[in-house]
This record gives structure tokens, sequence and C-alpha cells, in this order.
């Protein structure tokens, strides 16, 4: 145990201040030879050698983090990395030991005292980089907060003017929509019995339908419910069947096999907003596998008290981590003349059933997993 009354840690005190100069024009000297885009004004490096000579005799905890602070402000606003700080602090403790040391044997210390004494300065040292380190962390996070919010309030606004758009359309387009409904189907009533007429009308009332479901989408970003589309309770191989029908055409056109393994269950749901949902991953999936040899897709079903389960999965080529991250975001597209609206409409009629959906990409195959609660109907 060391007397620290018979430890002169004034004289050590002073002794530091008066190397000060000589510590500072080479900490400086060692930071621009070491650390060429690193400039450090000379009031910091002062200040700095200053309160650790003053650390030994007084209390100078509040002075050694405003110090920090600004410090931390400073390196902050000259955009430097962590690293450059954690290096800059590296350089100053080499620097003051090698000026230092030289100069101890003249205070005549016993061993003991120069081990409490370096102990005390590196405790100073030490204190003084995690301060500095602490208040540049807290800047830059605080600087990403900011910029989160930036970018969260740009979104939630860019999304707002697309509902907004979404819905004009949709009250623009219905009226004309129902009256052209309405005449098809007379149309349709008057060509019993003329096959050619009766399979033209057919396929009309089959793309007005594929409209229907466009218009359909666009609304999805709005607050109002999809089409006014009642919630009710649909039969899933029912439902997967219909979906079927509508991209048969393709897989035998593209010669693409098609797998199913679906649970017999019911859920409730938006019946054609979730039939949408499902055409989109399916047509997606017939694009992902163009260039396979053997091209498959599958869908799967599962269901538990809580929770209904749906995945489409392809093995066409893998998706980048990175992209996976962003598959969802409304306006991202991998394709050329993609609108990147089509997985952020998925997203939102199934987020409407308080649902989640997914990707899951590897080397073997895409997985695009849909959860929705199985309700009760209430």
């Amino acid at each position: 145990m060391i007397d620290t009354n018979l430890l002169n840690l004034e004289e050590i005190s002073e002794k530091i201040i008066t190397l000060n100069p000589t510590i500072t024009k080479r900490w400086l000297h060692e930071v621009k030879e070491k650390m060429i885009e690193v400039t450090i004004p000379i009031e910091f490096a002062e200040g700095r050698t200053l309160l650790i000579a003053r650390s030994l005799v007084e209390d100078v905890q509040a002075e050694l983090q405003a110090w920090s602070l600004d410090m931390g402000v400073w390196l902050r606003a000259k955009h430097y990395p962590l690293s450059s700080i954690l290096r800059s602090f590296q350089l100053f403790r080499n620097v003051f030991w090698n000026v230092l040391r030289p100069a101890l044997p003249s205070l005549t210390l016993t061993q003991q005292e120069t081990i409490y004494l370096e102990k005390r300065i590196g405790e100073a040292i030490d204190e003084s980089l995690y301060w500095a380190v602490y208040h540049f962390e807290q800047l830059v996070n605080a600087e990403l907060t900011q910029k989160e919010e930036t970018i969260t309030y740009l979104h939630n606004d860019k999304l707002t003017i697309l509902g907004k758009l979404a819905a004009n359309m949709a009250h623009e387009l219905r009226n004309p929509l129902c009256a052209i409904e309405g005449f098809l189907k007379l149309i349709q009533e008057s060509t019993q019995g003329q096959k050619d007429l009766e399979s033209y009308i057919h396929v009309i009332m089959h793309e007005f339908d594929n409209l229907h479901r466009q218009i359909t989408g666009f609304l999805s970003f709005s607050k109002k419910p999809i089409l006014d589309e009642v919630f009710k309770k649909v039969d899933l191989k029912q439902l997967l069947n219909e979906v079927e029908v509508l991209i048969t055409p393709r897989l035998i056109a593209e010669n693409i096999i098609l797998e199913r393994d679906i649970d017999d269950c019911s859920l409730y749901c938006y019946q054609e907003g979730l039939k949408q949902v499902l055409v989109n991953l399916f047509n997606n999936a017939i694009e992902a596998v163009q260039l396979r040899a053997d091209k498959r897709i599958r869908i799967t079903s599962g269901c538990t008290d809580e929770k209904v389960t749906i995945v489409v999965e392809n093995n066409g080529e893998q998706i980048p981590d990175e992209i996976v991250g962003q598959l969802f975001h409304p306006f991202f597209s991998t394709k050329d003349n993609g609108t990147g609206i089509g997985l952020s409409i998925c997203k939102n009629i199934i987020e409407k059933h308080n649902g989640t959906i997914r990707c899951h990409s590897s080397s073997e195959s895409t997985k695009f997993t849909i959860t929705i609660p199985h309700l009760d109907g209430e």
C-alpha cells in the first residue's frame, strides 16, 4: 500500500504540466505521420495532458467529460471514423509515457510509487478515452435516428399519396366498370347457344375480373377495406383450385411442373384479396424458373388452431440477401419494366388479414411464406 502523503503528487503534476508542450508537439507529429487524414487542434491536445496532470491532485471528472464531449463533437463534425479516434488515443498514450518516463528518475520515486503513479495516470487516460468514445457514439446514434425518422416520414408520405391516388382512381373507375359488367352479363344471356360468342364473352369477363383485381391491389395502399369485400369463411382447397385455373395456361406454355400438398381446412379472409396475392406469387415464381431446365413450383399449406400457413416455393436462382430485405418495399423492383408495387401490395393485403408474408431464398429454392391467424370469424 502506497502512502500518498509521502508521494509528492503536486510535484509530479507540475512536472507533467511542464512537459505538456513536448507531449503535445510529439503527439501531433505522430498523428500527422501515421494518420494522414486526421488533424487535431492544439487546444484539444494541450487540454487533455493538462487535465491528466491536474487529475493527480484534484477532481477533474466534470472537466474531463466536457473536454471529451467537445473532442467527440469535433471529431464527428470532421466525419472521422471511430477507428481513427481509438488510434489517436493509442498514439497519445505511447507519446505520453515516452516523454514522462525518462523524467521520473529525477523525482526519486520508488518502484512501488512508480507503479501507483502509472496506474493513476492510466485510469485518467482510459477515462478520457471512454467518454470521448461515448459522446462520439451518442452523436452517431442521434444522426442515425434522425435519418431513420426522415426515411420513415418520406416512406409514409409516399404511401399516403399513393393511397389517395388509388382511392380516387378506384372511385373514378368503379362506376363505368359496373356499367360494363352489367352490359356484359346482358350480352352473355343473349348469346346462349352461340358457342363462338359465348367463348368471346367468357374471355372478356375473365379479363374484366383481372382488371377488377388490379384495382383491388391499388386500393390496398389506402386504409379502406379491399373494395368493400366481406371477410368470410373460405375453403382453402377451393381457393387454391381457383388460383390454379388462372395460372394453368402459363404453366403449360412454360412446361412448368406444379406440385401441391394442401391441408383440408378453411380460413376467414378477403377471398379476392388473398387470391390476388397467390396469383402474384405464382406469376413471380413462373418468371423465376425461366432459366431452369427442370422448372418446378410447389405450393403447400398447413393449418393449426392458431394459424394457417401457405408456402409458394420455386427452384429458381437464389435471391441475394440484400435484395430479399427490400422485396416488399414499394417501388423496389429487380425487373427492367417492373413497377415495384406487386409484392408491396401483397404485403399490404396480408397485413389487412393481421398476417405476415416473408421470403427465404437459398441455392436450392426460394420460398414465400404466408401466415394468417386462424380466426373464428367474429
